[in-house]
Parts: structure tokens; sequence; C-alpha cells
């Protein structure tokens, strides 16, 4: 069974590009004895002899030619998975986009953790609605994006980071018996995010399933002031689990339980197709510790 390490394989590859014992050995900043061992190593593992004397120099047999061309793919490819395993020190400014129901339950957790990682990094923060964050990142405005049910734009890639629970949240003052079912909810004032929001495709996907539409729809843009107009009893809405369970005034807000049950968010992490994705994994690295630490995709 043949048996090489990545030390013969690369004292093979130098002594054939250089064509000398002592130049690879230099090249490898290892002693002649040590690479002279490790050719002979190597080829006490192979049937044919890879090097013949040509004068003072060697060089290759036939079957040491084609012995050459294998080991350069993996030797190519060590290097590959070396780099790739690297922590990439991550400095300067980077314009990171986070979809506010994540940036509610998350982002200080997250300011922490990437203070402690990458200590050089000066993140520059937008928290709006998914749909706005992935038109900016792709437009370039963006360097890097959370996202929640993202429209999937051409210029932009998305890592899979988990499925956030949603839940229809009501004041508990002001409705505290309500059905739970989209035609017992039609008649109230219904608060979300303007179109094409996640938020709002979710909100008016649910009622359609029973083919009903709210008759009161107010539409807000920012997710936590619809999340205060729901807390002071002007309306119903539907948000992340975990932001209605944040809520700083505790009993304010009820979780309903419905009929049909909403569907899960999926959350991705965002860059843009000729991103750094070394410097994307790092950074995905870092949010999937912040989100496990916080149980933010835990029912």
């Amino acid at each position: 069974m043949n048996n090489f390490s990545i030390g013969q394989l690369e004292a093979f590859r130098w002594t054939a590009e250089l064509g000398s014992v002592q130049k690879a050995a230099d090249r490898l900043n290892v002693t002649q004895p040590s690479l002279s061992l490790r050719l002979k190593q190597l080829e006490a593992e192979v049937p044919a002899p890879l090097f013949e004397k040509y004068g003072r120099r060697l060089r290759l047999t036939r079957q040491g030619h084609a012995f050459l061309s294998r080991t350069r793919i993996v030797l190519d490819a060590y290097e590959d998975l070396k780099r790739a395993s690297r922590v990439p020190e991550i400095s300067g400014t980077l314009r990171i986009g986070m979809a506010e129901g994540f940036a509610v339950a998350c982002m200080a957790t997250l300011i922490a953790a990437l203070q402690r990682d990458f200590p050089l990094l000066r993140p520059e923060w937008t928290i709006a609605t998914s749909a706005g964050l992935e038109q900016q990142l792709a437009d370039g405005e963006l360097d890097l994006a959370i996202l929640v049910d993202p429209i999937g734009l051409r210029e932009v890639r998305l890592f899979a980071l988990g499925r956030q629970a949603n839940s229809w949240a009501a004041s508990a003052a002001a409705f505290p018996e309500i059905g739970a079912c989209p035609r017992d909810l039609t008649k109230l004032p219904v608060i979300t995010t303007p179109p094409p929001t996640a938020m709002y495709r979710g909100t008016l996907g649910w009622f359609s399933e029973e083919k009903v539409m709210p008759e009161n729809v107010c539409l807000c843009s920012s997710l936590n002031a619809a999340l205060q107009l729901v807390a002071a009893g002007l309306g119903i809405g539907i948000f992340p689990t975990k932001v209605i369970d944040a809520y700083p005034l505790p009993g304010a807000l009820r979780k309903l339980r419905t009929d049909p049950s909403l569907r899960d968010g999926r959350v991705f992490v965002a860059d843009r197709v000729t991103s750094d994705q070394m410097q994307t994994n790092a950074l995905i690295t870092v949010i999937e510790d912040t989100a496990r630490s916080l149980k933010y995709f835990e029912e």
C-alpha cells in the first residue's frame, strides 16, 4: 500500500522542478540529508524509479513525469485547503446590513463577538428590511448582510443560517380574546412592513391560504416601530418569535396560537458573488456562534 507524506511529495516536486537535491533542500528550508531521506522513503513506496542521473543533475524518468503531474495536483489542493482553513485577519471598514428582527434580538451580542475576534474591524451597520438590504448589497452599497426570506438577486450569494420561528402578536390588554384562523382576524387592523418585504409577503400569504384578505392593513417601514404599534393596541402583526419574547415591557404582548400555523422565516448571510469567500466564512462563524449562544433558532 502506497503511503506518501506531504513532506515526501514536496521533496520530490522541488527536486524534479529544480533538478538538484541541494536546491530543493534550500527551497524547503531543510538539510540536504533530510531531503534525500524523504526521497528515498518515497521511492520505496513506488514501483518504478522516479529519477535517473544526467551528468551532475537528476532528471525525471517517464514514470517520474507522470508522478510529478499528479503530485502537483495533490500539493496545490493541499495549499488550497490550508488557505481555506486559516482565519483571515479582517480589518478596516465593513458595511454590514442586518434585518431588523434579527438585529433586535442579536445585534448587541454580535457586536461584542466581532470586537473580540476581529479587533481591527470597523463595521458600519445598516438596520432595515431584508428587501431593502438585499438591493443595497446587489448595488454594492453593502459588503455583507443578514437577510430573512431573500428574493435571490443575481448579484447576491446566499449562505443558509437557520430557520426563524414567527408568531402573531397582539396587545394583551387591547385584544384579550381573538380567534385563531384567518377569517377571524380579517376585521382587525393588521400592521406590517411594506411590500416586497418578507414580513408583508408572509402576512398576506397566511390570509390567502383561506382565500381571504385583511380589511385594514397599516404599513410601517420599521419592524420595531410596527411592534410598538401592536403593543399600543393599534393592531396585530406577525413578528419573529424571539423579537416578541425580547419586548422590554413584560406582559404587554401575547403570542396568538393560530391555525394554520405560520411558516418559519429562512435566515441567510449574504454577500456579493465577487466577495472574498474566506472572509465571509470567518464572519459567518461568528454570526452562527452568536445565534447559537442566544438560542435564536430554537423554539
